[in-house]
């Protein structure tokens, strides 16, 4: 009776066991959210989180449900990992909120995961759905963070509420959930996401400071594997810790391409930088030549990820992983059992940074053997100890090689200054030797530079002289003969009229005589223009000339009646009533006159007068010749006052280039000036201006003095 009774006794509690593992399983373990909450709680620690594997990827959340009834799902043990797998897998977690009107923040990690789907309880007891993963914008998310961050509103009418969770990743797959208050993740999170942009600032800086260790000491290239190295590092952390995803503005399909390129991007260059760093080139050639066909595959590899011409491998990261590690430990190894102690800082370096990578590609491929740990969870300080043994290593072969540069150039100062000791005393010897040389070649030199002198002094002057005369010569034989061929031309035509009896020669006699003292005076007024250079010559080597009072109007009027007298044209005076009296030299005045009436007589038509006019002013008196000629353009008018010089293409009126620039030597030597206004088709008017002779004027002037 007694047996009966306790194997029914036993069998009701298996029952009631029995409901209750299944009310567990279909329930689950309900979190009690403490209110307030003071920190961000991790649910895994708290073992409210299973999970169920979906190895057909088609189960809706319907079928999950009741997968969950039926008691499929599985605790979730920490620091758990399905490494990269095709499955789907399902979280579920059921939290019991308490009765107020809270927000609250779920965060979800890695930031590696390439899709995240959120089923939260409804009050129509049905489910909302968010869904987030590196394989879609960050700029969709509703909370912008390198985790993924899903908004939870409780409802109030219930507390317990279960959530799941659907993962599906060509990444490792692994799962951290934590639950805040807005407020508690802000505070929470400012001070570890500045240490962690301080870590990324610091690794950046050790990086350009060894390139610029490179541009110092370029023959050595560990400096810029080295800051390559670190530059690539923070690449492939930022991707990892999925700040390059929301930093970045890039597709999001690409920027996973990217993600997951940089694994090999990472592997060729941890494997090359160390290989480099135990200089196994020297050591270990064979393995050294293993390692560069490693780093060219991988970085192959890179390259077709990253362009998504070829596919992710998750079981080829692992393996090369693997293998690069395997090779540079057993490298390691071999440097400290051969007592290269040289290389310990960087031994300890690798095994500090790439140690606990062995167990993580292990648990990858579903070997649980070590410490459970994953790359989310791995501890920032191991990558701080290794960045520190190699940067001290880095600062050791920079100061190795910046002592060689020193003594380099200490050698090199030594030998200068040798070389600088014994060369002074060759060219002290050599100088002495060359003094007693030098002195007699410099007084014969001096002799020599003297005659030189002397025949250049007298050469210069006999060019000068030739120049002149042949000027003169040329000037002189062009112009004198067209004034003698008219004197002649015209004496053998009266030669012929005087011939003819009876003939009246009265109205041909007067034209032929103008033309005749019109030549006369033109050859007159060129040799005046050339002896004229010659006097301004003298003038100007301080010898001085003759000069008096004299009226400038009437120097104008005596020169006006000279040219009427043998010339057709008329020729208008305009005078002022006022004397303008000017302390000039006559001779050269009247050249300057005669210059300026002779050119517009020349120079404008032949139906045209020319108009000639004294004025003063206060201080200077006037003289202005006005034609009525072709004009001279604007940047000519400068050039016509050059010596020999003809801007007229007319071969029809002869000059010698010389009266103007003798006109304004003229002016110029009088503290005057010549000066033309002249436009294209409308004529020309000269000016000349000369100082006024006051003598009342003149004694207010001494008197002020």
């Amino acid at each position: 009776m007694q047996t009966r009774v306790s194997r029914l006794l036993i069998k009701l509690l298996l029952r009631l066991f029995i409901t209750l593992l299944l009310m567990h399983s279909s329930v689950g373990f309900a979190f009690q959210v403490p209110h307030p909450m003071q920190k961000g709680i991790n649910l895994e620690t708290t073992g409210a989180i299973s999970y169920f594997r979906d190895a057909s990827g088609s189960l809706t959340l319907q079928d999950i449900i009741a997968k969950d009834k039926a008691g499929s799902f599985k605790p979730l043990p920490q620091y758990w990992n399905a490494g990269y797998t095709a499955d789907t897998i399902w979280m579920k977690f059921t939290l019991d909120f308490p009765a107020t009107d809270n927000k609250y923040w779920l965060e979800i990690s890695p930031a590696t995961l390439d899709d995240i789907v959120l089923y939260s309880p409804q009050q129509s007891h049905g489910y909302s759905r968010i869904q987030m993963g590196d394989h879609y914008p960050a700029s969709e998310r509703p909370i912008l963070h390198h985790n993924f961050i899903f908004p939870l509103s409780p409802d109030p009418a219930h507390s317990a509420q279960t959530y799941y969770v659907r993962l599906k990743s060509t990444n490792t797959i692994t799962f951290q959930a934590t639950l805040w208050q807005p407020h508690i993740f802000v505070s929470d999170h400012s001070r570890p996401d500045n240490l962690v942009g301080a870590y990324y600032g610091v690794r950046l800086f050790l990086a350009l400071f060894a390139f610029i260790l490179w541009l110092w000491l370029r023959h050595n290239s560990i400096f810029i594997l080295y800051a390559l190295y670190q530059c690539i590092v923070c690449s492939s952390q930022a991707f990892i810790g999925g700040m390059a995803q929301i930093t970045l503005p890039i597709a999001p399909l690409t920027i996973d391409a990217l993600q997951k390129s940089t694994n090999f991007l990472l592997m060729a260059t941890v494997l090359f930088f160390y290989a480099s760093l135990f200089q196994l080139k020297q050591f270990l050639p064979g393995i050294f030549r293993l390692i560069q066909g490693l780093t060219i595959l991988e970085l192959v590899i890179f390259t077709g990820i990253a362009t998504q011409i070829l596919p992710f491998s998750g079981l080829m990261a692992n393996i090369l992983a693997l293998l690069n590690i395997a090779i540079l430990i057993y490298c390691s190894i071999w440097l400290i059992y051969h007592k290269h102690f040289d290389f310990l800082l960087y031994v300890l370096a690798l095994w500090a940074g790439f140690g606990a990578y062995v167990f993580i590609i292990l648990q990858n491929f579903g070997i649980d053997i070590g410490p459970p740990t994953t790359m989310v969870n791995l501890p920032i300080a191991w990558s701080l100890l290794s960045l520190i043994l190699v940067t001290l290593g880095i600062i050791n072969i920079a100061k190795k090689e910046t002592e060689k540069k020193l003594q380099a150039k200490e050698l090199a100062l030594e030998l200068s200054q040798e070389s600088k000791r014994i060369l002074d005393q060759r060219v002290h010897e050599r100088t002495q030797q060359l003094a007693l040389i030098n002195s007699k070649l410099n007084e014969e030199i001096t002799e020599r530079q003297a005659l030189q002198t002397m025949l250049e002094d007298s050469l210069q002057k006999k060019r000068e002289l030739i120049q002149a005369q042949h000027d003169f010569f040329a000037m002189a034989s062009h112009e004198f003969r067209t004034p003698l061929a008219i004197i002649d031309t015209t004496s053998q035509r009266l030669a012929l009229l005087q011939s003819q009896p009876g003939l009246d020669t009265s109205n041909i006699l007067a034209p032929a005589l103008r033309k005749i003292r019109r030549s006369s005076q033109r050859m007159s007024r060129i040799i005046d223009n050339f002896l004229s250079t010659d006097k301004i010559e003298a003038i100007q080597a301080n010898d001085g000339f003759s000069q008096k009072i004299l009226n400038l109007a009437q120097l104008a009027k005596i020169s006006v009646e000279h040219y009427q007298d043998f010339s057709d044209r008329h020729i208008t005076l305009e005078l002022i009533s006022d004397p303008a009296n000017v302390l000039v030299d006559q001779y050269l005045i009247n050249l300057v006159i005669s210059n300026l009436i002779d050119n517009a007589l020349k120079y404008s038509p032949s139906d045209s007068n020319v108009i000639v006019r004294v004025f003063q002013g206060q201080h200077y008196c006037h003289l202005e010749v006005q034609d009525f000629g072709e004009g001279i353009a604007p940047e000519l008018q400068n050039k016509i006052f050059e010596k020999y010089v003809r801007i007229n293409d007319n071969t029809t009126v002869h000059g010698t280039g010389l009266g103007l620039h003798v006109a304004r030597s003229i002016a110029e030597n009088h503290r005057g000036q010549l000066i033309v206004r002249s436009t294209v088709e409308d004529g020309s008017c000269f000016r000349l201006t000369l100082p006024r002779y006051n003598d009342e004027i003149t004694s207010k002037k001494n008197g002020a003095q």
